[in-house]
């Protein structure tokens, strides 16, 4: 494990990368984000793209970040929580996107523990248009040829939390292309114009978002796959190229995938989009006492 100065950012914070490794894999991170920033694997390198902090607070802000508290989207930039309703300002036309100014893509995160093959990085929030003091920490860990990924959330007051992983894949080296896409689901969710999902969870069979089977996949994925129910780790999406694969676990009821940039394929197992508009989803709510916590397992192996 190393730890360096990587960075500052305009307003002199110093952004520090930790580099871990074990026999297999070599990961580096980044503070802001909380990001992952290049992964290699049996000297197969850039199986995850690198940023510098401009493209990381430009084109590639959510590439490689922790997202958050609420990733994915919120209609209308409005949720009701209890008895109140939450609003907030839009950043994708009329909706808010990856919980805009308050996400935790922007935000600079403590280094709480450090190992040869670990990391746990932390984040303390005030109440904003979240509420509660909330505590995120976020834990990547090197075992064999697993990178594994633990989010757990604390709050103090009632809340929404939806926290994920936003890597970008690619294992050819060539951004998205070359690879074959496996997705262990089958239902998705239908969008809208805004990719707003409209309530109904509907199969993939018959629709050009069956992908049961590995396909080579289209450039125009931006979908979220509701997986079979699970109370511990499963399959949720594999990759393949050529040379590796790539199995993606998760005890997470979702996953979103997009194809749309040519850096990769982003793969980001997380709960139902605009669950707290759709009272038969998955409930985002947190309350003082209770824990969020998601476990998403990266497989790496040679074809």
């Amino acid at each position: 494990m190393s730890v360096r100065d990587f960075d500052t950012l305009p307003d002199g914070q110093i952004v520090r990368e930790v580099t871990l490794t074990n026999a297999r894999l070599t990961a580096r991170f980044l503070t802001v984000g909380a990001r992952i920033n290049g992964l290699a694997f049996d000297g197969f390198d850039g199986l995850t793209p690198t940023v510098n902090l401009d493209a990381a607070a430009g084109s590639a802000r959510y590439c490689g970040a922790i997202v958050g508290p609420v990733m994915n989207r919120l209609a209308g930039a409005r949720a009701p929580l209890d008895d109140a309703t939450l609003t907030f300002q839009a950043n994708e036309g009329g909706n808010l996107l990856h919980s805009g100014d308050a996400g935790f893509h922007a935000a600079v995160w403590e280094i709480a523990v450090a190992t040869k093959t670990a990391v746990t990085f932390a984040l303390d929030l005030a109440s904003d248009a979240f509420p509660g003091q909330r505590r995120i920490e976020v834990t990547y860990r090197l075992e064999d040829t697993d990178l594994v990924l633990e989010i757990t959330g604390t709050t103090d007051a009632p809340t929404l939390m939806n926290v994920g992983f936003h890597p970008y894949w690619t294992l050819t080296g060539r951004g998205r292309a070359g690879h074959k896409l496996q997705v262990h689901a089958a239902h998705y969710l239908p969008m809208d114009r805004g990719n707003i999902p409209t309530g109904e969870i509907a199969e993939v069979s018959g629709t050009a978002l069956d992908y049961r089977s590995a396909r080579t996949p289209s450039d125009d994925i931006d979908h979220c796959f509701v997986v079979d129910e699970r109370d511990e780790v499963a399959p949720s999406v594999t990759l393949e190229s050529d040379t590796l694969r790539l199995d993606i676990l998760s005890d997470a009821p979702a996953v979103h995938v997009f194809t749309g940039m040519d850096i990769g394929i982003a793969v980001e197992p997380e709960i139902h989009p605009d669950a707290p508009n759709h009272a038969h989803f998955p409930s985002i709510r947190l309350g003082p006492g209770e824990t969020f916590h998601q476990t998403v397992i990266h497989r790496l192996t040679k074809r």
